[in-house]
């Protein structure tokens, strides 16, 4: 079983990618520093409802649990909420 950590933080920018399953789903990929490193971070959203939000708001405020594989990996944030559009 992976270790997640609840983690928030603030983003632009943002890559809007989509699944074709289950009707089709948004998530996102955004280059950001963590612990002092620039590591890619991909967010699946855990509301089809802040997917929608993903298209009108290029800054936003997320938060979720975050997961991280190692350098070699992304970091993976599931069960991503939007808790601030700014």
């Amino acid at each position: 079983m992976r270790k997640s950590v609840s983690f928030e933080i603030e983003i632009s920018n943002y890559l809007l990618l989509s699944t074709g399953a289950d009707g089709g789903h948004h998530y996102i990929s955004v280059d950001i520093e963590y612990k002092g490193q620039s590591r890619k971070l991909v967010a699946y959203f855990y509301d089809k409802n802040d997917e929608e939000k993903l298209l009108k708001k290029p800054h936003l405020k997320i938060q979720g649990d975050l997961i991280d594989e190692g350098m070699q990996y992304s970091l993976s944030l599931y069960n991503t909420i939007i808790v601030e559009e700014l």
